[in-house]
């Protein structure tokens, strides 16, 4: 018999290509009800469903359960990234009321679409490269949720991703250099030695906002950048301009353990964007960003023909293809390059020249 009733309780046992599945049906109380559950887990093992997980668990309640205080624990850019994302994500009406069973590539989909296409206050759309860090926020919560046995599938895994342009080449050029600092006066002031250290290291905003004066050594001239990426300090020499500046905001700082410290709130800088916007305006200078100083630093490196190897040290790269965009050929070096081949050509026509005017004179002479 499928089902049979021990005590007060129905159970079934069924045997489908030789394995025998049995077990307790708690919620059937009468022989049909009992029937139709053993029908419906019967049609679970002939679809291969039978004993994985039903992903009938909240989404949004599991990000705020699990998700989250994992997130706290386990990932450095959970303050830079998740915190800002995860609210987005979780307020969007293709996740918000529904269970992870509930969420397919369609809904993902349609998600990334609505972000896509949504205006924001400053009239533009949202950069591809937003839009994949939220999917791949998204991915890693369902990960999460396959490894803590909510749910047996990722959609996120069946989305492509859109295509981002990381071919930005811009730096901020001599010329432009003593404008920028021109303007960094009354309430940009806090620029100076923050564009200072970023030109003269290459550090991240991050890493600087985030700087401590224990991480600065005076003694050998150097600083142990925290590298929020990998998690590993990673050395880099100061030079005398580095050091100066370094020293300057030593001598008139407060007794807070970092560099930067906002004088209105007495805490760190959470960001620079408006003011180093500003500052860039009124020096003239258009589509320079913040993380172009990190790529002036790059940039200048390769140009005093340091090795890649080098440059990956002094920048905490661990890939060396990410240390190839900061060695991209400038234009300055492609000139020189291209005027390096046409002295070459002279010289090689002077010298071709100069032996033809000579052979007649000494065909004379064996003659």
């Amino acid at each position: 018999m499928p089902v049979q009733k021990r005590r007060d309780r129905w159970h079934y046992a069924f045997c489908i290509r030789g394995v025998r599945y049995r077990g307790a049906l708690p919620e059937a109380r009468t022989k049909f009800e009992a029937e139709k559950a053993e029908t419906k887990i019967r049609q679970e093992v002939y679809e291969g469903r039978h004993g994985r997980p039903t992903g009938e668990k909240d989404f949004v309640v599991f990000v705020e359960e699990i998700y989250k205080p994992w997130a706290i624990e386990n990932k450095r850019s959970f303050k830079s990234n998740d915190k800002y994302k995860l609210p987005v994500i979780c307020e969007s009406k293709c996740f918000k009321g529904k269970t992870f069973a509930q969420i397919s590539p369609f809904l993902i989909e349609q998600y990334k679409k609505e972000r896509r296409e949504a205006v924001m206050e400053s009239g533009s759309t949202r950069k591809p490269s937003t839009i994949n860090r939220e999917l791949g926020l998204l991915s890693k919560i369902f990960s999460l949720a396959i490894k803590y046995g909510v749910t047996d599938n990722n959609p996120c895994r069946e989305i492509p991703w859109l295509p981002e342009n990381n071919n930005r080449v811009r730096y901020l050029l001599d010329e432009e250099e003593p404008q920028l600092f021109a303007v960094l006066d009354g309430r940009r002031k806090h620029l100076r030695a923050l564009i200072a250290l970023a030109i003269g290291t290459g550090m991240r905003r991050g890493d600087q906002l985030n700087l401590r004066w224990e991480k600065v050594d005076f003694q050998r001239d150097v600083i142990y950048v925290p590298n929020s990426k990998t998690g590993k300090d990673y050395s880099v020499p100061m030079n005398a301009d580095v050091r100066n500046t370094l020293l300057q905001l030593r001598c008139r700082a407060n007794r807070s353990d970092y560099l930067f410290i906002n004088p209105r709130t007495n805490k760190p800088y959470t960001d620079l964007k408006k003011a180093f916007g500003t500052a860039c305006r009124l020096a003239g200078i258009r589509d320079l960003h913040w993380h172009d100083l990190r790529h002036t630093f790059g940039t200048r490196l390769a140009e005093a023909g340091c090795s890649e190897a080098t440059i990956a040290e002094l920048m905490g790269h661990s890939d060396p293809q990410t240390t190839r965009r900061y060695t991209h050929a400038t234009d300055r070096a492609k000139r020189a390059a291209v005027e390096a081949v046409r002295v070459l050509r002279e010289d090689i026509c002077h010298k071709s020249a100069t032996t033809q005017e000579r052979l007649p004179e000494l065909a004379a002479v064996n003659g």
